[in-house]
Order: structure tokens, then C-alpha cells, then sequence
């Protein structure tokens, strides 16, 4: 089983997670952990991106799916960006896209996260 490998990165009071390698279940674990831990106690804005993730499976739609709702009860602002087309089209199969915020790339995230201030 692949770990995932999980950059984090900050410019004023937005962060971003790099996420790179598989996503179920198991190796969502420490990307949820992380998300946790900044949303609500380090910054209300997030970007997630998916970049260099190589396949996702619906265990690992369902932990984005939880991530976002605990972005939400927590009022922050989240968005996943640059979504391979696979991982796209898993969630729409899955009729979770009105869950989950999508930007194409990390500026659009970003403006997103910036009009939502």
C-alpha cells in the first residue's frame, strides 16, 4: 500500500496541501489528520491540490467529502484544485460534486478563497 506524501505551504493566511501518490482510505488517514489540525485553529482557507495524485478511490472521494463537511461546520473556505480528469469523473459517478469545491488550477483557487474574504 502507497503512502501519500503531503507537502504543506502558506502565503498569509491561506494554506495549501500538496498532495502526491495514491488516495483511499488508508492513505488519505494523514491528509485528513493535517486538514484537521489547520482548519479552524491555524487558518479558515484552504486549497488542497491534487496535482500528483494518481488515482483516487471511493474511499478516498469519501474522505474528501468529510474533509469538506468539516470545513463547512467550521466555516472555512476549501477548495480542491488541479483534479485529474479520472478523479473528476469518480466524482461525478458518485453524484458528490455539489460536496465538493473544485478550481481548475491553484490561481483560480486562490481567487476563489479571496472573493469568499
Amino acid at each position: 500500500m502507497d503512502n501519500m506524501e503531503l507537502k504543506l505551504f502558506k502565503k498569509d493566511d491561506m494554506y495549501m496541501i500538496s498532495a502526491k501518490g495514491s488516495m483511499d482510505l488508508y492513505s488519505s488517514i494523514p491528509l485528513k489528520e493535517l486538514v484537521m489540525k489547520i482548519l479552524g485553529k491555524t487558518t479558515d482557507q484552504l486549497i488542497i491540490n491534487l496535482a500528483e495524485v494518481d488515482s483516487v478511490d471511493s474511499g478516498g472521494i469519501g474522505a474528501l467529502i468529510n474533509m469538506c463537511s468539516t470545513a463547512q461546520k467550521l466555516n472555512a473556505d476549501f477548495v480542491i484544485t488541479n483534479v485529474q480528469d479520472f478523479v473528476k469523473q469518480s466524482i461525478a459517478s458518485m453524484k458528490v460534486s455539489e460536496y465538493i469545491p473544485l478550481a481548475d488550477t491553484v490561481s483560480e483557487a486562490v481567487a476563489f478563497l479571496n472573493k469568499k474574504k
